[in-house]
């Protein structure tokens, strides 16, 4: 393999010398590469203050397969700093397997933070994905998300049919279910009672390309 040199071209085909491109973003830290994935889509700071701090509580946590979890919170700190994502649950094909997944869809590009953390202990399928690319490569995911696999199984189902306060109020791992994750992530104190109320109507969208 040709080595890269650092004034070459960076290979990802941003356009940019590969030193001040994919070779500086090999030594920062992921949270510090979502938030470069960001800007580097022209959105505002805040969508990358939003998405490190859930990747780090979910590192700190050790999150491994939580991608329901993860996007339901997520889902509901994006709206509340003025967003208006959709809350995603599909199939999703990489290697020749099927598997359940939730994700994050804004402005129709896909977020998805869980990918790079799944149940095998915590063995990356992908890089995260932020607005429709990966942020270790630059490229578009190399999974299929919204496969018309064999149909999402129970588990899924169940998160999909379950009402949503149910499922952000029962989550185990904070005093307040899921809403104290949205309260760390987000950085400052929530009225749950009011955001019990406002997503109380909240559905997840099943993405199926046919």
């Amino acid at each position: 393999m040709m080595k890269i040199g650092r004034n070459d071209p960076c290979p990802c085909g941003s356009g940019k010398k590969y030193k001040n491109c994919c070779l500086r973003k090999e030594t920062m830290s992921i949270p510090d590469r979502i938030r470069e994935a960001v800007r580097e889509r022209g959105y505002n700071e805040d969508i990358g203050d939003v998405l490190s701090s859930m990747y780090r509580y979910m590192e700190r946590k050790q999150w491994w397969g939580a991608c329901h979890a993860t996007c339901a919170a997520l889902y509901v700190c994006l709206t509340e700093i003025g967003y208006t994502p959709d809350l995603c649950i599909g199939e999703v094909l990489g290697q020749g397997l099927y598997f359940d997944h939730s994700w994050i869809s804004l402005d129709d590009k896909m977020i998805d933070l869980a990918i790079s953390m799944t149940l095998l202990g915590g063995a990356p399928a992908s890089g995260v994905i932020v607005f429709g690319k990966d942020i270790k490569t630059g490229l578009p995911p190399i999974l299929d998300y919204g496969v018309p696999g064999r149909g999402i199984e129970d588990q899924a189902k169940f998160v999909m049919e379950l009402p949503f306060n149910q499922y952000m109020d029962s989550f185990p791992d904070e005093k307040d279910g899921l809403w104290g994750v949205v309260r760390e992530v987000l950085g400052t104190d929530i009225n749950i009672p009011s955001l019990r109320e406002k997503y109380k109507d909240t559905k997840r969208v099943l993405v199926r390309h046919e």
